[in-house]
């Protein structure tokens, strides 16, 4: 079983969310992560950037701010 570690980068740098995802769903904007036991984390603002399936990593990139927010 492979699971994915997920990260949130910012400025260039990658800080660390979620351990142990078994599951990761983009929701129109908000990115939710499960892991195998239910446990759950939403991060709003943030798009699937990159997965790496060598490296069991998925990155989290912040969305820009639509101008008409």
């Amino acid at each position: 079983m492979c699971l994915s570690k997920v990260y949130l980068r910012e400025g260039g740098k990658d800080k660390i969310v979620f351990e142990e995802a078994s599951n990761i769903i983009d929701n129109h904007g908000t990115i939710e992560v499960y892991s195998i036991f239910g446990e759950n984390k939403k991060v709003h603002g943030y798009y699937i950037k990159e997965v790496d399936f060598l490296k069991n990593s998925t990155i989290l990139g912040k969305k820009k701010r639509d101008a008409n927010e």
